[in-house]
């Protein structure tokens, strides 16, 4: 029962992180296509992508929608490329803005039962703590505990466990 609802917890980060990635790739076609880049497509699944690798990812995203951006310009606006590189590079950090303090909480707090402060809090702190693995670990880590401990509550801390599963089984050897 206990592992079935701590596979629950972790299978609920898996989907919000799927859903935050969406996020990211359909803001980012969006705005590319709104702005005209050549291939808001192709960079908004190259921002989706990205958005799995924490800290660098929006970096080499920005860094391929900007590179996009100069060598090719906008269909629909009338500046120079290195203008419309800015632009769109500004773009792609407002994205990563809304979804670091506003989306990813949401989504993740709601998916894992979890108030979105807590969430945030909890990544930072685990961050700090334990580096980059304690940053990626931290919601299904805390949604875990928070299992383990609603588990035992309702259990009043091992109490339901019948004296036969805590017997050891007879030694059958002679």
């Amino acid at each position: 029962m206990l592992l079935k609802r701590i596979g629950n917890v972790w299978r609920n980060y898996l989907v919000g992180q799927f859903l935050v990635t969406l996020f990211v790739s359909v803001a980012v076609w969006g705005a590319g296509a709104l702005t005209g880049l050549r291939y808001p497509v192709i960079n908004g699944v190259t921002a989706g992508i990205c958005e799995s690798i924490p800290n660098i990812g929006p970096v080499i995203s920005g860094i391929i929608s900007g590179a996009d951006a100069l060598i090719f310009g906008s269909s629909h606006l009338d500046i120079p490329n290195w203008q419309f590189a800015i632009l769109i590079i500004l773009c792609v950090i407002l994205i990563q803005m809304l979804q670091n303090w506003l989306i990813s909480p949401l989504i993740i707090g709601k998916k894992m039962d979890l108030h979105p402060l807590l969430v945030f809090a909890g990544m930072i702190v685990f961050s700090m703590l334990f580096g980059f693995w304690g940053m990626i670990l931290s919601v299904p880590i805390m949604g875990t505990i928070r299992e383990i401990y609603r588990y035992r509550k309702e259990t009043k801390a091992g109490d339901h466990l019948q004296k036969d599963e805590l017997q050891l089984p007879p030694n059958t050897e002679k």
